[in-house]
């Protein structure tokens, strides 16, 4: 029996429906079949043995698996794909009658995506499929994504610290440009107070993971030629560049830069209502942190080195743009350009000093506080 099944997939568990895909009617053992797995499989673990079970069940058929997007479904994916069984990634935005539904939840959601993966069997083109990378590649974002998540936790500890010592009118000997350097730790450490002393230790504990993990990142990208050119422009630290890298992963996914740029989301939006089409911002598709850490290393680029980019720049704010309009327009450019050293396989070229102060301040704390600064200007 042809089966199409679709998984709503969460962090601990799974909803699963089933339908018949086959052609013409299905018969009552057909019915009986997919009515005991609908009841086993209605919630079940996202591991791996929640996922051999459900491919055990469904062994002597012919099955087909949709499931949407996300950071999870990528490794339950693999989990299925080494189980032996055909699985499709859809991109949510295409997904409307889940994304626009009055009634979502798990169990209409899985209903959904099983009728979405029946309806393209027969021949219907309802969603555009994710592309997804390897094992290696997918352990990478997870690195990346967990260095991410400690510069978070640093930027929301310096606004806590700020906190601290607005509460108690306490302040530091001299107005330090970063909370968190060494020398404004010591001083909260030799401070009487133990909320103090409490910050001060948990800024210098995150401070050494973020060390760790963007040497772990810097061991395993390794010789990689796509990191290398992009980490050889002023602006890209280990952590922007690797992360570049492995959500590009393969080049040949795009046609031009221009397409690289809208898979960034970093190209206008456009209205075309009352047939006038003007620009409405930018579209934001695709991972916003990818898009975060193009707009930071172009910023970098911009301030601490001369080329195309920063003189685009200086012409734009001239025009009367915003800061924020010709930082994101300039973003744009950057993304074009490295489709353009990737394909041709080349560096940026760049004066040793020049590298080494845009690298330093990509890979610092103060990058968040400089942009906001200049966004205020």
């Amino acid at each position: 029996m042809e089966i199409a099944i679709g998984i709503d997939v969460h962090k601990e568990k799974c909803t699963a429906f089933a339908k018949f895909a086959g052609k013409g009617e299905p018969r009552p053992r057909h019915e009986e079949f997919l009515e005991r797995f609908n009841e086993r499989f209605r919630r079940f673990d996202s591991d791996y043995r929640g996922m051999t079970e459900l491919a055990g069940f469904v062994r002597d058929h012919s099955v087909h698996v949709l499931i949407e997007n996300s950071t999870k479904s990528q490794d339950v994916y693999w989990m299925l794909r080494g189980l032996g069984l055909e699985v499709t990634v859809a991109h949510a935005t295409d997904l409307k009658q889940i994304t626009e539904s009055m009634n979502k939840n798990d169990d209409n959601d899985a209903a959904k995506l099983a009728g979405y993966m029946r309806r393209r069997l027969w021949g219907e083109t309802e969603f555009a499929q994710c592309y997804i990378p390897m094992q290696e590649t997918l352990l990478q974002r997870e690195l990346c994504r967990y260095g991410l998540r400690l510069r978070s936790e640093l930027t929301a500890l310096k606004c806590q610290i700020h906190a601290h010592m607005l509460i108690r009118g306490w302040k530091l000997t001299r107005d330090y440009a970063n909370i968190v350097s060494t020398a404004a730790l010591r001083e909260l450490n030799a401070a009487d107070i133990d909320i103090f002393r409490f910050d001060a230790a948990k800024a210098k504990y995150l401070k050494r993971l973020i060390s760790e993990t963007d040497r772990a990142l810097r061991v395993r990208m390794g010789t990689n030629r796509m990191f290398e050119s992009i980490w050889s422009i002023p602006g890209f630290g280990i952590l922007s560049a690797s992360y570049m890298t492995c959500m590009i992963d393969d080049l040949s996914r795009f046609k031009n830069g221009k397409s690289l740029a809208a898979w960034m989301g970093l190209t206008p939006r456009l209205d075309e209502s009352a047939d006038k089409p003007k620009n409405c911002g930018i579209t934001r598709r695709g991972d916003p942190e990818l898009r975060k850490l193009i707009c930071q290393a172009t910023f970098v680029h911009i301030f601490h080195s001369e080329s195309f980019i920063s003189e685009k720049y200086r012409r734009l704010k001239s025009e009367g743009k915003s800061h924020n309009e010709a930082l994101v327009a300039c973003a744009n450019s950057m993304a074009r350009m490295i489709f353009a050293m990737l394909r041709d396989g080349t560096k940026y070229v760049s004066d040793s000093e020049t590298l080494a102060e845009a690298r330093a301040l990509a890979d610092s704390e103060e990058i968040e506080d400089e942009m906001e600064a200049s966004a205020r200007a």
